[in-house]
């Protein structure tokens, strides 16, 4: 019985293998050490997907951030410096003006005829003179009374050229070229030396007044670059030169003053707006790449660079000057090199990446 049992196991081992054989032929030729078979083999993984972005040499420039506050180039209250009535009136609100040009009639008649007075009295003086003189020549009369009527005369004189002046008075102009303001009396009023016409400013430049603490006065110049914001017009830069630095530092502040001119050709800037102020402090040529392809770790900080074979390189690297979206790689990288910049935290040195992506660092506007 004992035997016959030992046949049966070996029957059934012998079916097993010659089964074995047949449905794996790879155990024929190289016992199952075939790297081929199937169900031993692990599957490669896929490349990771990564953007990257190009280290690239670019303009890098270092400003300075204030607040500033817009004026006029030139600025002016309109008002009479008499006192009468208004006769006519020559401008609309808000209209651009030329200098000298007619703004406001004032009632002269009064002074008109006082001047015409005067010179008929000049007139009569002069005839005057010109007899005592031809006197005085033939010794006829005194020379105290040739004096006297020169005197006089000088008097007429004077009288006609003060009401001539007095008469311009009457006609309001524009002192300078520029954009009215509101008209602030109607025909008819009575005027005097205290009450406002309108306004006058000057737009064609903007001076730009801000403040820089008293630490950067060793770097300030003018002729400096300004570069101005405002959120009226968030895409619109306005740039402009430093044109005046105060002479004294603000012993509350430790500020100084700073006065820059922007042109202002589109008239968009108005006096009294606030304005964000990027002040150049340098400019240069560095190494550039985006803020978020930096990966810091402890004190130190490295970037994950794409190699040629499309696996990825951790590099240390040190960084110098930022701006927003952008920072100044001293040392670890070549211009060139492709940074990842999203996926970072899938991947790690000697990764397979696919590189779906390449993006230029952010550049500064303007």
């Amino acid at each position: 019985m004992r035997k016959r049992n030992i046949v049966i196991t070996l029957i059934i081992l012998t079916v097993l293998f010659s089964a074995g054989l047949l449905l794996f032929p790879q155990l024929r030729n190289d016992g199952g050490k075939s790297s081929g078979y199937a169900l031993a083999r692990t599957p490669s993984k896929p490349p990771i997907p990564v953007v990257v972005a190009k280290a690239t040499i670019e303009p890098f420039t270092e400003t300075l951030e204030a607040l500033g506050t817009a004026k006029a180039n030139e600025s002016v209250v309109i008002t009479p410096t008499l006192e009468e009535r208004v006769v006519d009136i020559y401008f609309e609100d808000g209209d651009a003006v030329t200098k000298d040009q007619v703004l406001v009639k004032l009632d002269d008649g009064e002074t008109r005829y006082l001047l015409a007075e005067a010179s008929a009295l000049l007139r009569e003086q002069q005839k005057q003179f010109e007899r005592i003189s031809k006197l005085a020549k033939k010794n006829s009369t005194s020379r105290s009374r040739l004096d006297e009527e020169q005197g006089l005369l000088e008097i007429a004189r004077a009288k006609v050229a003060h009401l001539r002046a007095q008469l311009r008075d009457y006609t309001i102009r524009a002192p300078f070229s520029g954009i009215l303001g509101t008209r602030q009396i109607s025909n008819g009023a009575v005027v005097d030396s205290e009450t406002v016409i309108t306004t006058l400013d000057d737009t064609t430049f903007i001076k730009l007044d801000f403040t820089i603490p008293e630490t950067y006065l060793g770097v300030l110049r003018n002729g400096m670059n300004v570069t101005a914001k405002s959120p009226a017009y968030p895409d619109r830069n306005f740039n402009g030169t430093v044109t005046a630095i105060s002479s004294r530092v603000d012993p509350d502040t430790r500020t100084l003053m700073i006065r820059a001119q922007i042109p202002n050709p589109d008239q968009l800037l108005k006096p009294g707006m606030l304005l964000t102020v990027d002040l150049v402090k340098d400019r240069s040529q560095s190494l550039i790449i985006p803020e978020e392809s930096v990966i810091l770790e402890k004190d130190k900080k490295f970037a994950l660079v794409v190699t040629a074979e499309n696996t990825v390189e951790k590099k240390e690297i040190v960084t110098g000057r930022r701006s927003p979206g952008r920072v100044e790689v001293i040392s670890g990288l070549n211009a060139g090199h492709r940074v990842v910049i999203e996926g970072i935290t899938r991947v790690r040195t000697g990764t397979s990446v696919n590189v779906v992506e390449t993006r230029e660092a952010p550049r500064l506007s303007g």
